[in-house]
């Protein structure tokens, strides 16, 4: 029997091993959790194994989910990107998929030239940057992290990670900037 519950009453229920909770916290975030992953790992098949590790890991501990710490999204997102960071360490590789950069509405408030760019442009120049800054840019820009929990992530100091970011920003805008002027 499904009934409306509060997300109290879903975690602890989820908590409980009640399969119709746990499946109900699945059917709520799982698109959006997918999304995450596919910023991360290079195909589709990768991303459902890192979403299915991030639901395993998030089934785990859900016991650790602190609501004075922060939202339920914020906690599961940080638990998806901790799986695909750990996917990309352990195959090496590191991947930022277009069809997922296009729901990605943060991506329009970085920067209005942003906004004109195609998501294959914008796919182009966030790969072309270093690993650390891309992994930051992601994070903070991305995903909403912020530079404390990025460097907690990343294992980086809070000044790294801004200052990361902030290159990463100067890149891009000095790419646009490039690519607008080509256009002209």
């Amino acid at each position: 029997m499904v009934y409306p519950m509060t997300e109290k009453e879903l975690i602890r229920a989820c908590q409980n091993n009640q399969r119709e909770a746990q499946f109900t916290l699945v059917r709520l975030f799982a698109p959006r959790l997918l999304a995450v992953c596919r910023r991360y790992v290079p195909d589709g098949l990768d991303a459902e194994d890192t979403l299915q590790d991030a639901f395993v890991q998030i089934f785990s501990h859900l016991d650790q989910y602190d609501p004075a710490r922060g939202t339920l999204w914020k906690w599961l997102c940080r638990v998806a990107v901790n799986a695909a960071l750990k996917k990309h360490r352990l195959t090496g590789r590191w991947h930022l998929d277009r069809a997922a950069l296009e729901d990605v509405p943060e991506i329009a408030d970085l920067d209005h030239e942003l906004n004109r760019l195609e998501a294959r442009a914008i796919e182009d120049l966030i790969r072309a940057l270093p690993d650390g800054q891309r992994q930051v840019f992601n994070l903070v820009a991305v995903e909403g992290f912020s530079h404390q929990e990025c460097g907690e992530l990343l294992g980086m100091a809070t000044g790294t990670s801004r200052a990361y970011l902030a290159r990463a920003r100067q890149q891009l805008q000095q790419q646009i900037i490039h690519m607008e002027t080509q256009r002209l």
